[in-house]
């Protein structure tokens, strides 16, 4: 299909998955209905060792909307800026190679996209871990208008957003003027916040079109020290591109960071600087501050004596 056709660029980032991709393509055309002809499909099959490229291979058959990038880079955020340098649509979305979209949610949202023209159109993912419970059922459209130190503020609080790509529908633009980094986890935390003070426009869907399956073993359930230390980067940088006003609830995200995984810092400098940010915790414009959950104070009370 020719650029000019192009509304929605889909990308999917696809390792050793034959036993999922079936379903999640599938998924994804039920999902587009007859917006499948306003929308490409980008398949970058990293370096998988399984017949994930056979499988892929017969949907491009089946589908000319579906363009096949084969590469070896072993590295989620190096193939997802790779399948943004491929993709010619106005609006981004990315979809896991093992997750489930709900059927005939797409085409309301690219009829939205294309009527309103928002910078992001943001939703609350639907976790879940048990596949059985998938019953494809949705409210519909109901987008609300937020503004964006809104969106901040969810973001950072966890309030129905979280550093997600996957189920976000953002304009091309502003994924061209912020690279997803060759991080092999949190790469879309790397870049998020930056993204939302690139955005004025931003629309919110509650009710999501995306189960997000949270599987055993997966990289987003498991830890190691390149997680703890790719999460350190991405929370400085957060500190960076946020405005200064946000401080207080980015402290809550070192006070979770010193809680849950001080103990397995192994590098002097990474425990000094997740010490010296859980001290800034403890202060009168963090206690007083509205948007810090109690929990939060409640945790920032009982670092009091160990700092």
């Amino acid at each position: 299909m020719t650029d000019s056709k192009v509304f929605l660029s889909i990308i999917i980032a696809a390792h050793n998955c034959e036993k999922t991709i079936d379903v999640t393509f599938q998924s994804l055309v039920d999902a587009l209905g007859s917006a499948l002809e306003l929308s490409e499909i980008i398949i970058i099959d990293d370096a998988s060792e399984d017949s994930t490229a056979e499988k892929i291979a017969l949907f491009s058959i089946q589908y000319p909307q579906v363009i096949i990038s084969r590469v070896n880079y072993q590295n989620v955020g190096k193939v997802r800026q790779h399948g943004i340098s491929l993709s010619s649509g106005k609006y981004i979305t990315m979809l896991d190679s093992d997750d489930i979209l709900k059927a005939d949610s797409l085409l309301p949202i690219v009829n939205f996209l294309c009527d309103v023209q928002p910078d992001m159109f943001l939703t609350k993912l639907h976790e879940i871990r048990d596949v059985s419970r998938i019953d494809h059922q949705w409210s519909g459209l109901n987008p609300e208008k937020i503004s964006q130190d809104t969106a901040i503020t969810r973001f950072l609080i966890h309030k129905d957003l979280q550093a997600h790509l996957i189920g976000q529908f953002i304009k091309r633009d502003i994924y061209l003027n912020n690279e997803v980094p060759p991080m092999t986890c949190y790469e879309d935390f790397y870049i998020f916040p930056k993204m939302l003070t690139s955005a004025d426009n931003i629309y919110f869907q509650f009710d999501s079109h995306y189960y997000y399956i949270k599987r055993k073993g997966s990289l987003s359930t498991t830890l190691d020290q390149d997680k703890i230390k790719n999460l350190l980067l991405c929370t400085v940088k957060m500190e960076i591109d946020l405005p200064q006003k946000f401080r207080p609830l980015i402290l809550c995200h070192w006070l979770d960071i010193y809680l849950k995984y001080y103990d397995l810092l192994t590098d002097n400098e990474h425990q000094h600087l997740v010490k010296k940010h859980v001290m800034m915790s403890h202060s009168l414009g963090f206690f007083i501050n509205r948007h810090v959950r109690l929990s939060y104070k409640r945790k920032a009370l009982s670092t009091l004596w160990k700092n």
